[in-house]
């Protein structure tokens, strides 16, 4: 692998073959698109992960990594990081990258769209112009009207159902008729005056809704589908669609970049963790993190990465011994940590070493719930009652599927250590969430022992 150099602010960093430099222009650009979305609200200032944009020096090179033949660039979130992958760092190409920003504040958002809603407002927000106290929204990116104009449209009801297996997301001539028709679709929605006030909702709206949910545009538009469709067509005909100036200075400032240390070393972790999140590259993947394992043997994140890709595959049994060695070299990640203390448990491994490996994760990460879960449970069984309570007391809101175990497994526990109140309060709730006859038993059994065990103490006190 050719030697990379990375340029960093605190919100972004550009990775380039050595030969290729550049980037700070980019930077600016991306800087400018982030108090975009914090001053509009669309992200939060608590929104601290960093972007890193892996810009390529050949089209042979970039092709190893990207999902299908028709993407310039796309954006890809693995465990060791958010990444954007590009074809070249050509200054026409950026306004790819803020389109693949776009996705990135979109997941960091908690928003689930659909794939033409996803891409349009990706493509709307693209083209962000500052000018002074001033930003150009809705500039349409290169060759989208025109390739409106000179092509029969999408139905509109395929257009919203396409999906990433979908002719029209991997075919290159049907993908630039899909992307330009979910652009102008957004475009109306979120900058007419007629519906833009509506869009921040209509968004919350589709999240995570499957495609047969309802029917979203007469809740919220009091159009159907068709008619909004319609409307669009209409507008992009009559060449109806215009940007607008909205009244924000977005200028960053001095802008503070720094050099990125070992950039070739941290371009290699990357681009294997992103091939390793590519359903087809599970063999690629694994050849490519084990030449990491062991190219760098004190650091722990081909193992780890090894281990989580051994998971992705079913293969517990492969994924337990590079999670260990991960541990060995000195692994702090409260995943890994979780993950190894849970295969150990499935396997009846040794229970004292996997409640160490559960603390430890909880440690780095004191709100993580299934680790709080798994060892609550775990230091029940053997009989470590004192830390079972601690840890099943701090997960405020049971998850459904858990809640009569953990209400059951605390009045045991706190049954045992004699604070019979608070476990007869759990026993009862646990009695009243039972679900099946089994529990139902378990936890009559566990009340009226309890009951008794009380009555036991007030006669001896």
């Amino acid at each position: 692998m050719s030697a990379w150099a990375g340029l960093a602010t605190a919100h972004f960093a550009i990775f380039t073959p050595q030969q290729n430099g550049g980037g700070a222009e980019l930077l600016e650009r991306l800087e400018r698109a982030r108090l975009f979305f914090e001053k509009t609200g669309w992200a939060s200032r608590d929104l601290n992960r960093p972007l890193s944009i892996m810009a390529f020096g050949s089209e042979k090179d970039f092709d190893a990594y990207r999902p299908n033949p028709g993407v310039f660039a796309f954006y890809q979130h693995t465990r060791e990081g958010d990444f954007v992958l590009m074809r070249s760092l050509e200054p026409e190409h950026y306004s790819v990258v803020v389109h693949e920003y776009t996705h990135f504040i979109v997941e960091h958002s908690s928003l689930k769209l659909p794939l033409w809603l996803n891409e349009g407002v990706a493509d709307f927000y693209s083209t962000l112009e500052s000018r002074q106290e001033q930003v150009v929204v809705g500039l349409a990116p290169p060759g989208r009207e025109d390739t409106l104009r000179s092509h029969a449209w999408i139905d509109w009801q395929t257009l919203t159902s396409v999906d990433h297996e979908s002719p029209f997301y991997r075919q290159q001539d049907k993908m630039l008729l899909f992307y330009a028709q979910s652009w102008a679709f957004v475009h109306l929605l979120a900058s007419d005056p007629a519906y833009e006030d509506k869009f921040r909702g209509f968004l919350t709206t589709m999240s995570g809704a499957p495609p047969t949910a309802g029917d979203p545009w007469s809740a919220t538009y009091h159009k159907t589908l068709i008619d909004l469709g319609s409307e669009t067509e209409q507008c992009v005909k009559a060449k109806h669609v215009e940007s607008r100036l909205v009244a924000l200075d977005i200028r960053p400032g001095a802008l503070q970049s720094a050099e990125v240390a070992d950039s070739s070393k941290q371009t290699e972790f990357a681009l294997a963790d992103v091939q390793a999140v590519n359903p087809n590259g599970f063999e690629e993947a694994r050849v490519r993190l084990e030449m990491l394992a062991a190219k760098y043997p004190d650091d722990p994140r081909a193992e780890e990465s090894l281990g989580f890709l051994a998971m992705r595959a079913g293969r517990k049994s492969d994924a337990e011994p590079h999670f260990v060695r991960a541990v060995k070299r000195h692994s702090q990640d409260p995943e890994v940590l979780f993950s190894l203390a849970h295969l150990m448990l499935a396997r009846g491994g040794s229970s004292d070493e996997a409640i160490d490996l559960l603390q430890r994760a909880i440690a780095g990460n004191p709100g993580y719930y299934n680790a709080l879960l798994e060892l609550g449970f775990a230091a029940a069984k053997s009989q470590k009652f004192d830390l079972a309570v601690d840890s099943l007391e701090k997960i405020a809101t049971p998850k459904p599927e858990h809640a009569f175990g953990v209400s059951y497994t605390l009045a045991y526990c706190l049954s045992e250590l004699h604070r019979n109140g608070k476990a007869r309060t759990n026993a009862e709730l646990s009695l009243k969430i039972a679900s099946n006859p089994r529990d139902k038993q378990q936890a009559t059994e566990l009340l009226a022992y309890i009951k008794h065990e009380s009555k036991d103490e007030e006669v001896n006190n």
